[in-house]
């Protein structure tokens, strides 16, 4: 957003609750392809000018998949992680410095399937206490975006794509001069879905 930004602050307890409610009329849809690695990203939601906002990324273009792609923060599943949701976690911290203390988890959403990486993508949503400054990684993130819900859910469209003769269809969002597309618009598109009626 271009114009002065006013304070970020923790979601209020009405909304959190209000997003967990939500999220739980809609169980969880958990996907095994053998061969294919798990990863985990964050949906993490706070608060300007009472209105909920996301946190997402550009990735750099030095970064070794979805070059230049806004993406939710996250990644690969290590070995020494417990479960996808403390992968979510330790990438976010790597790439945003995020306080690990500052998330509450409130829910996940369906697993996703990256059809050129050939991850299954697991999106955990968290409410997180908002820092002064995000501490972005300048190996691999190239900017912090921070967009309201709002805008999202009037933006949101559907287009269909063709690659290598297969039709098939694709959300897209263009909102504050960034396209969102891929499996993180797929993500963003069932969020707002199940959780934007509860914020009207």
């Amino acid at each position: 957003m271009t114009d002065a930004l006013s304070p970020a602050v923790p979601l209020r307890e009405t909304q959190l609750l209000a997003i967990k409610e939500a999220l739980e009329a809609h169980p969880r849809n958990m996907v095994e392809v053998p061969g294919r690695r798990q990863a985990g990203v964050l949906i993490m939601l706070f608060e300007r000018d009472g209105e909920p906002w996301v946190v997402l990324t550009e990735r750099t273009h030095t970064v070794s998949l979805h070059k230049g792609e806004i993406s939710f923060p996250g990644g690969a599943r290590d070995p020494g992680d417990e479960d996808l949701w403390a992968t979510a976690v330790r990438e976010s911290v790597e790439e945003l410095g995020v306080d690990p203390n500052s998330l509450q988890q409130l829910g996940a959403l369906d697993d996703y399937p990256t059809f050129s990486s050939g991850y299954i993508v697991s999106p955990f949503i968290a409410a997180v206490t908002p820092p002064e400054e995000w501490k972005a990684s300048p190996a691999e993130i190239a900017h912090v975006i921070e967009l309201p819900l709002k805008l999202l859910l009037d933006v949101g469209r559907m287009e269909v794509w063709e690659r290598d003769g297969i039709r098939f269809p694709m959300h897209i969002f263009d909102a504050d001069g960034y396209r969102i597309w891929g499996v993180t618009a797929f993500i963003l598109r069932r969020f707002l879905d199940i959780v934007g009626p509860a914020l009207e």
